[in-house]
């Protein structure tokens, strides 16, 4: 019973429940930090497996989706992180999973074989398991007594949503084999398996009895392949590129070609996430916020890469029609440690800083051109990148006994990654193909028809 309240017409509580749901004692403190802690595992086993899978799936869509669906995965830790530590529980304990039943769940899912495989792991059963754990919690605790909780939940259960809608569709797209739905079925099923046995997400349901197949990890580290892939659309991932970046430095050139130029450099930019996810998959040890903040770049550098996809469809050009090289990905993820392969990363950064040779040079270009698209295009990822070049530094600070040791290793590692990249290209027997006067071409063609 509730007393007949007067509340001069003005929802109570701050409009955030009823005096029923305020009420009832929903969820304790204990029980929802261990449901945040388990929540915070799968989320960076997601992460960490769209990491080791990004650069070795070859369709473009999903290599797409992966970027941002492990960045928001890692934006979703940081918020469990932020609240766990308001909920009196020092030390967290976030960084390992105390459970080895769930963490055999991850073990299994980073052994997907193949992308049918990996984007029914991933989607139709974690985070489909994942998105019915948060309704049920948002629905058991009070919403008065743990509201930043229930905000927190409510946020994160509308975007898993839409990740999960995303993958469902995905799944169903290269599954329409039956050999593939069989693959994808079945390894659903397997995953689901370990993760019955582990209690479920929550960790709160019965432990399944029944027994557990035959585990795909031996226990040992998982191998990651970090070879780049394209599909069966594109063509010559090895070949020397257009000379897109002569193009655009070129003031003798006209400014709409310049500025497409600027656009395909974008399109090529797939090859940032395919070398910074085996960064972020072989890094251990480093703070949480290294990982999410490396995540954020790594998803920034996928956007750019689907800007330059944007601007070549709405130049008429599908964009799998010319080569797009993973020439360069090869070598670093062959070649260097991570370490240096990050410090690639920041030395290309740094030298996209000067205002005579870098982003404001290129936004110059496109305001030259005058298409509004072209000059929002830059504008972005202009901003987009003194954020990374800030990342960089901050992260790389500690490695180098000074800035300028800093630039130093990143000038020599350049060299050798040069010279990496000039054997890949001249041992893979492609021949050079100059494809850009063709591009230049159907593009005019298209805007002029327009």
């Amino acid at each position: 019973m509730t007393a007949a309240i007067d509340n001069l017409g003005i929802p109570p509580l701050a409009g955030l429940c009823s005096y029923v749901d305020a009420s009832r004692p929903g969820m304790g403190v204990d029980r929802t930090v261990a449901r945040l802690k388990r929540y915070n595992a799968l989320l960076r086993g997601l992460h960490e497996t769209a990491c080791a899978h990004l650069a070795r799936t070859p369709e473009w869509e999903v290599k797409c989706a992966f970027g941002l669906h492990l960045w928001l995965d890692a934006e979703h830790c940081t918020l469990i992180r932020a609240r766990v530590a308001e909920m009196r529980e020092p030390p967290l304990g976030l960084d390992a999973i105390d459970d080895p039943r769930l963490a055999a769940v991850l073990d299994e899912l980073l052994r997907a074989d193949d992308t049918a495989e990996i984007l029914a792991g991933i989607y139709t059963t974690v985070r489909a398991r994942l998105v019915a754990a948060l309704e049920e919690h948002i629905a058991a605790l009070n919403p008065l007594f743990d509201q930043p909780t229930h905000r927190m939940l409510r946020w994160m259960l509308a975007e898993q949503r839409e990740l999960l809608a995303w993958g469902e569709q995905a799944l169903a797209a290269v599954s329409r084999d039956e050999n593939a739905a069989a693959r994808a079925a079945a390894f659903g099923a397997h995953v689901e398996a370990f993760l019955a046995a582990a209690g479920g997400v929550s960790g709160e349901q019965e432990a399944a009895s029944a027994p557990l197949p035959a585990p795909r990890s031996d226990g040992s580290e998982f191998a990651m392949d970090a070879t780049p892939r394209r599909d069966s659309r594109f063509t010559g991932t090895l070949r020397y590129d257009a000379p897109i970046d002569e193009v655009y430095v070129d003031e003798s050139k006209p400014d709409d070609e310049r500025t497409w130029a600027l656009a395909a450099k974008r399109l090529r930019e797939m090859d940032v996430p395919e070398w910074m996810a085996p960064i972020l998959f072989k890094t251990r040890g480093k703070p949480w916020p290294y990982y999410h903040e490396l995540a954020r770049q790594l998803w920034d550098e996928t956007r750019h890469a689907m800007m330059g996809e944007t601007a070549f469809v709405r130049l008429g050009v599908p964009h799998y029609r010319y080569p797009i090289t993973v020439a360069s990905v090869i070598a670093l993820n062959r070649e260097f440690t991570p370490l240096e392969a990050h410090t690639i990363l920041w030395h290309i950064e740094q030298g996209l800083m000067p205002r005579e040779t870098g982003k404001r040079w290129e936004m110059e270009i496109a305001e030259g051109y005058g298409d509004p698209f072209f000059i929002a295009l830059q504008d972005h990822d202009w901003a987009d990148e003194v954020l990374h070049a800030q990342i960089g530094r901050r992260w790389l600070r500690d490695e180098y006994a000074s800035a300028a040791a800093r630039t130093a290793a990143g000038t020599e590692i350049m060299a050798r990654w040069h010279r990496a990249l000039e054997r890949i290209r001249s041992e893979s027997g492609e021949r050079e193909w100059n494809w850009w006067p063709d591009f230049v071409a159907q593009a005019r063609a298209t805007r002029d028809a327009a």
